[in-house]
């Protein structure tokens, strides 16, 4: 158990950027969760990520810091680009397709432009619809 516990956090450290002349840039594929999360947001119609499970609920209920890396995953395609998948909580009434597109070019342009880096596939998972009104206060502090 540990083993996969080791590989997944090697797995998602970082990401080697480039060699800029003076040394190797990497990126920490956190931070690379936190601008699709931040992008994401922005785009009407989403009210926020969906649950990354039990232990995010656990903590939201006791006043903890929601893991926003945990509704989104990001790994490397051979040709060194990222493939971003993103669980998202969206506004009940409006056209989901629509707004999944939205969020996709707004996480695409939002990440090549902060990391220099392509992103080859943005998966979007519309994983709830909620009234706006009814976001949670995890939800409302971070927008």
């Amino acid at each position: 158990m540990e083993e996969s516990h080791q590989e997944e956090q090697s797995e998602n450290f970082d990401t080697l950027q480039e060699d800029s002349g003076l040394g190797s840039i990497s990126i920490n594929n956190e931070v690379v969760a936190n601008i699709v999360a931040m992008a994401a947001k922005e785009v009407p119609g989403v009210v926020g990520l969906a649950s990354g499970g039990i232990k995010d609920d656990i903590a939201g209920l006791f006043g903890g810091k929601r893991d926003s890396s945990s509704a989104v995953s990001i790994s490397e395609a051979a040709d060194g680009s990222y493939h971003i998948k993103a669980k998202l909580i969206l506004t009940f009434g409006v056209q989901l397709a629509k707004v999944a597109q939205s969020v996709q070019e707004a996480v695409r342009d939002q990440v090549e432009n902060m990391t220099n880096k392509d992103v080859s596939k943005v998966d979007v998972i519309v994983d709830g619809v909620r009234r706006e009104d009814a976001a949670s206060p995890e939800e409302t502090e971070t927008e």
